[in-house]
């Protein structure tokens, strides 16, 4: 999903109160965030984009943690995590292969889940998470393809000559 598309999703599921979680924004200025760049003549970057600017900005600078930070607070906002591509390494050849060998973890996550130990379900839960990460990262790795940042194609801002914004 494009940032663009976000916002067009998010415009048609919320309609109004989308202006007022942007502290009542301009129903114009949430259009043009919406629409796709290749087709608008003046396209604006988003709070998305511009995030993700900001976060790429943070690693460039050896602030990796800060920047992983605020996706945790994201991802957090709707009981999800982030898992570094870095760490996930697949372990297997192929991704049948991959696949086969999270059915054990599957079958324990399984059986934490019949017993009343949260800290064993917890523990399942994320080991199961880690294999299926790794089928991801094996799917990508074998099919050739690139994950790459959907930023906006417009140039960041030129920033001001007293760090000032």
């Amino acid at each position: 999903m494009k940032s663009w598309e976000f916002y067009n999703a998010a415009r048609k599921a919320l309609k109004t109160r989308l202006c007022a979680i942007y502290g009542n924004r301009s129903s114009r200025m949430i259009d043009y965030w919406a629409q796709d760049p290749a087709s608008s003549a003046d396209p604006k970057r988003n709070p998305v984009d511009r995030l993700a600017t900001l976060l790429v900005e943070l690693d460039r600078q050896g602030m990796r943690e800060t920047a992983k930070g605020a996706l945790r607070i994201l991802a957090g906002a709707i009981d999800c995590r982030i898992v570094d591509r870095d760490e996930v390494i697949p372990d297997k050849d192929t991704i049948l292969e991959e696949i086969v060998d999270d059915l054990p973890m599957l079958l324990a996550y399984q059986q934490a889940l019949q017993g009343k130990d949260l800290e064993e379900v917890d523990h399942t839960k994320a080991e199961l998470e880690r294999e299926l990460a790794e089928n991801r990262v094996k799917f990508i790795e074998v099919n050739g393809l690139e994950e790459v940042a959907r930023v906006s194609a417009l140039p960041p801002r030129k920033a001001r000559e007293d760090g000032e914004c």
